[in-house]
């Protein structure tokens, strides 16, 4: 019976753990030592909003699940040529700081920005219709 009251704790610390990354921060750099990664495509997880430097998911990345009112905060004002909204909701990206001027919609989407007119020219964006 010991083991058995052992063996619940334990399975409930490990639930605890693989639960917890979850609910990390609403928006982020991939790599958080660093304050950006190289990445690719392959390393945007579901439910997150990914912008990358590059085209075709390369280059400098981040992460967002709510928004940033400046990309210069992650390096990537006016850098971003690439995306993949992987949060089932429509996302809105700005030409300007602090979700200002022109608008650009992305629903469900993966692709370089280059198709939209967008490559190297967005400064914000957030969760939520245009």
């Amino acid at each position: 019976m010991r083991w058995f009251t052992k063996l619940g704790v334990t399975l409930g610390l490990v639930t605890v753990a693989a639960i917890a990354p979850a609910t990390a921060a609403s928006a982020g750099p991939h790599n958080t030592d660093s304050g950006v990664s190289i990445t690719a495509y392959s390393d945007c997880p579901s439910g997150w909003f990914c912008v990358w430097s590059g085209k075709d998911g390369q280059g400098t990345m981040a992460r967002f699940q709510t928004g940033t009112p400046d990309l210069g905060d992650f390096g990537l004002d006016n850098q971003v040529s690439s995306l993949w909204n992987r949060t089932g909701i429509i996302w809105c990206t700005y030409l300007n700081t602090n979700y200002s001027g022109g608008t650009w919609p992305v629903g469900n989407w993966q692709g370089n920005t280059s198709e939209y007119s967008r490559d190297n020219n967005i400064s914000s964006l957030r969760r939520g219709a245009c």
